[in-house]
């Protein structure tokens, strides 16, 4: 379930022109001046409804706005404003980035002009070098220029690169046209390990670090887009990613970078991939033969299955079912004699109690609930729910992401020698932003954890929201869209979604449903989505399919009649 963060993150009030049926995007947002703000929107609003952009004057808003998968377009006007971009890659370190200097608004109008003009959002078709993004995986790791501390001690003001997500043996890719100059075989002790670097026009090159292998040779000529590697940890690195470094020619001398040897940054000049889409011949192909994403709904949140549940998976046309260990294994047969296709999930239950459960503890209670249902026919196992959450061992039995990958590594390592046709998956984490002694951040536990989330054989990810605007944004009802860019081979699988709101009634929450449902139909490479919940004795009001008395609300009914 979703916990509310106190004083949550708002954008403020929108210009006006801004409230007339005005569809947003969900990942871009311009940045403009505090001062004389509404001048700054007048100047920008050609380019703020040629791109449906959102639009704030407040730094932290723009940081906290979808992170960490939004692309900032940031606007310095004056001096005081100068360190916004600093203070952004500082806080917001996995934000993307897109810096604008113009003095007034009247300097600016003729900048956005251009970009509508050439109906690039970013200007980069009228850059001096265009950089296509170098892996398959839409995710900044490292941004530059941050932890000076760590790389003080090399002569460096900052990190000298950025470090993109790239596991073990994925593609790399060249980021524009050119001539590989140099293949490093990782001999030598180099930092970078096996590495590559690419010469491009007007004295630019760019470099490829920590590879496990290299595809090209010295002298070779190679197009954007094209492979040229895979990734890995070799050289000074401490986990499988790609490290790109760019330089111009003549940087330092000129004074045009405070590095040395030439190195600048390379994101203005990084072109984001859009969402979902792939490399040729890249796309991911996906271990679930029925290629479509089923309708899916939780059982009973406590107890065995009753018969108001079975009519309610009856109404609702339900294709896939997903239980708690901890639920009556009978309760599988009495779905199946009532559809006898279904699909069927469990997710592993255990109370963890702010104490420390070991691999070993967990594996030992999970062995003998388990087993009914694998004998049963039941292959795909959840393991565990929410863990960024304090009271599911957060804190107790791992501090943060990276203990729990390591619990869950080993945990599958021991399940799997006594369900070797099982497949297990990497669970649904609690949605939104840290609160102290109850969720650490989602994007951040996600980040640490992502070794666990490779070794599973699916990824699962909770989906909520409260109005019909959030059931479109990627910290609501798009939540997995995030998913599908960090784990883009991933089988995927929403184990729980709804709307948690008290207020909003049953025919709405229905209506949203099979919106939600339709959407993820022909999604690639998700499995099923799993509405919470059929039904409970207690704690979830808002969000049953039907009352303890067994009465139905509108929900079934609305996703029964679905045309899909």
């Amino acid at each position: 379930m979703p916990l509310q963060a106190p004083n949550a993150a708002r954008l403020l009030r929108p210009p006006p022109f801004l409230e007339t049926g005005f569809k947003m995007p969900d990942n871009h947002i311009i940045l403009l001046p505090k001062a004389d703000y509404y001048q700054w929107v007048a100047a920008s609003r050609a380019y703020i409804l040629k791109f449906q952009l959102n639009v704030t004057p407040d730094v932290d808003s723009a940081g906290r706005f979808n992170y960490p998968g939004q692309l900032i377009t940031y606007v310095v006007g004056s001096d005081a404003e100068r360190d916004t971009g600093k203070y952004l890659s500082e806080k917001y370190p996995l934000a993307k980035l897109d810096m604008l200097a113009a003095a007034s608004p009247a300097a600016l109008a003729p900048l956005l002009a251009a970009r509508i003009a050439s109906g690039d959002r970013l200007g980069a078709a009228d850059a001096p070098l265009r950089l296509v993004w170098p892996t398959d995986y839409n995710v900044v790791t490292q941004p530059f220029g941050v932890n000076e501390v760590i790389y003080r001690r090399f002569g460096l003001p900052g990190h000298e690169g950025i470090d993109i997500r790239a596991p073990m043996n994925a593609n790399i890719y060249a980021c524009a046209d050119g001539t590989i100059s140099r293949v490093n075989d990782g001999s030598g002790n180099h930092a970078y390990g096996i590495h590559v670097r690419i010469n491009h026009r007007d004295g630019y090159q760019t470099i490829y670090a920590h590879l496990t292998q290299a595809l090209v040779t010295v002298g070779q000529v190679v197009v954007a887009g094209e492979r040229i590697g895979l990734g890995d940890s070799t050289g000074n690195s401490s986990g499988s990613h790609l490290h790109l470094t760019l330089k111009k020619a003549g940087a330092t001398a000129a004074g045009l970078t405070a590095y040395p040897n030439d190195i600048i940054d390379p994101a203005p000049f990084l072109v984001a991939p859009v969402a979902g889409a792939t490399k040729p011949a890249q796309a991911a192909k996906f271990d679930w033969p029925l290629n479509r994403c089923l309708v899916g709904l939780h059982s009973r949140a406590d107890g065995p299955v009753q018969p108001p549940d079975l009519e309610v998976i009856k109404a609702a046309r339900i294709e896939a079912v997903k239980f708690l260990s901890s639920a009556q294994p009978a309760d599988v047969d009495q779905v199946r004699a009532l559809r006898p296709d279904a699909f069927f999930m469990v997710r592993m239950f255990a109370g963890f109690n702010n104490r420390i459960v070991t691999p070993a503890d967990f594996c030992s209670w999970m062995e003998y609930e388990l087993k009914p249902f694998y004998e049963r026919g039941v292959r795909y196992f959840e393991v565990h729910n929410e863990p960024n959450l304090q009271i599911e061992g957060w804190g107790y039995t791992w501090q943060d992401g990276r203990q729990f990958a390591a619990w869950f590594i080993d945990v599958i390592r021991r399940l799997r020698m006594l369900y070797p046709a099982a497949k297990f998956g990497y669970p649904g984490l609690s949605p939104g932003h840290t609160i102290p002694g109850q969720r650490l951040e989602l994007a951040l536990f996600l980040d640490q954890s992502d070794e666990a989330a490779r070794a599973a054989d699916w990824v699962g990810c909770h989906c909520y929201w409260q109005d019909e605007a959030g059931l479109r944004q990627p910290s609501g009802g798009l939540g997995y869209e995030d998913y599908r860019r960090r784990f883009p081979d991933k089988l995927l699988f929403v184990t729980e979604f709804s709307n948690t709101s008290p207020t909003v009634d049953a025919q709405t929450k229905g209506t949203q449903y099979v919106e939600f449902y339709r959407r993820l139909r022909v999604a690639p490479g998700v499995g099923a989505a799993f509405a919470f919940v059929a039904s409970a004795s207690a704690n979830f009001p808002h969000e049953v399919w039907r009352a303890e008395d067994g009465r139905a609300t509108a929900v079934p009914a609305l996703v029964g009649k679905r045309g899909f």
